[in-house]
């Protein structure tokens, strides 16, 4: 099988956390010409994947729409999402919502202790749990985990079971966009989701440079602290442009 395609699904924008506009991040992929399929997943707004989906004859590569919902056991990757789905539900409830759109849902950087450690063990040992609830795919490659190891465990613990593979970049730069990826048979959205329905996909790539997470420090705290205030005020969502 030739895994010809290129895809990364898993980015941000300032919609979320990331630091560029939606227009600046698919003008970055257009100029580097090295990706087939993307699609945008701000974590639980679809504001800058919906107006991309909505824009994407203008650009030379397939655009999904998608989200990162943060469901209580990790971060999950909708996929062909275009409608809201409720964050802080169960991830066997975020899977049947995901689903329930007719999208594809992938466990994202799993091993990643810094977002759910509470899961790490139950991952370990019982990655079949996973398929039992759904779960279409699992991220083993993200080029911008924190935990050292972390991808080199997912690996190891995911070729045990019968579930399809994918890297990305979790880019929240455009310079980091691409820098994990999925290879794939084909060239097209369709054709990706086919290639995850039959497990015709490798997760490759590399980790972000060091200075990312330095220049990202900033727009962390500036996220959380919108995420905070969102609790306590009327929510102001940053602009498209």
């Amino acid at each position: 099988m030739e895994l010809n395609g290129r895809a990364d699904v898993h980015m941000h924008t300032n919609v979320s956390d990331g630091t560029a506009s939606v227009q600046v991040v698919l003008d970055q992929i257009a100029h580097a010409g090295k990706l087939d399929v993307i699609a945008i997943t701000d974590h639980d707004r679809l504001e800058a994947s919906l107006w991309a989906y909505q824009h994407k004859a203008n650009y030379p590569f397939d655009i999904i729409p998608g989200v990162e919902v943060t469901s209580t056991d990790g971060h999950v990757l909708g996929l062909w999402v275009t409608e809201p789905i409720r964050k802080g539900m169960t991830l066997a409830e975020t899977v049947s919502a995901i689903h329930a759109q007719g999208g594809l849902a992938i466990l994202a950087h799993p091993f990643e202790a810094t977002i759910a450690p509470h899961t790490l063990a139950r991952y370990f040992s019982q990655p079949e749990g996973l398929m039992s609830i759904g779960i279409d795919a699992v991220e083993v490659f993200n080029a911008g985990a924190i935990t050292r190891g972390c991808n080199w465990v997912a690996r190891r613990v995911f070729n045990r079971v019968n579930i399809p593979q994918v890297g990305n970049s979790d880019a929240h730069t455009p310079d980091c966009i691409g820098t994990g990826y999925t290879c794939f048979n084909g060239k097209t959205a369709a054709d990706l989701r086919e290639s995850i329905a039959h497990g015709w996909t490798r997760a490759e790539g590399k980790r972000w440079p060091v200075i990312t997470y330095l220049k990202l420090m900033h727009t962390a705290i500036q996220w959380n602290r919108s995420i905070y205030l969102e609790t306590n005020t009327p929510s102001t969502h940053p602009t498209l442009t």
